[in-house]
């Protein structure tokens, strides 16, 4: 059994430099004050490679609720209207690229298997990022 949940918001075109630092600004004071139930939860929320917002969150004492997952999307809603970016259209697919670059990327039908066999990131890799 996990007691990490990760929620990944992948943005409908690359995030500026200024952009990114306002959303992990953003997302830091979110997660410092985020709660379930008046009980805080323990998590980190960040931009990765300019494409997503990763929101996670370590579940090993508490739980994240319904209500307190609702908070993350409208914060997710709220950043993403004020930098006309989608976060929330579920065919935006991150691909890394044979260079190693994160590519955003429209899933169809036509491309699932390279979408689903892509070089994606692994859960370690993910949780270094948090680490650091």
């Amino acid at each position: 059994m996990t007691d990490q949940r990760t929620w990944v918001f992948i943005a409908n075109r690359k995030m500026n430099e200024e952009e990114v630092l306002r959303i992990n600004n953003e997302l830091n004071a979110f997660v410092s004050t985020w709660k379930t139930h008046g009980t805080p939860i323990d998590a980190s929320g960040f931009c990765f490679e300019h494409a997503a917002i990763v929101i996670a969150a370590n579940e090993a004492e508490v739980k994240a609720s319904g209500c307190s997952i609702d908070k993350i999307t409208h914060v997710v809603r709220s950043l993403g209207s004020t930098l006309d970016i989608d976060f929330f259209n579920r065919f935006n697919v991150l691909n890394r690229t044979d260079s190693g670059e994160w590519d955003i990327e429209k899933y169809a039908p036509h491309n699932a298997n390279s979408c689903i066999n892509a070089n994606i990131i692994s859960l370690n890799q993910l949780n270094q990022l948090i680490i650091n």
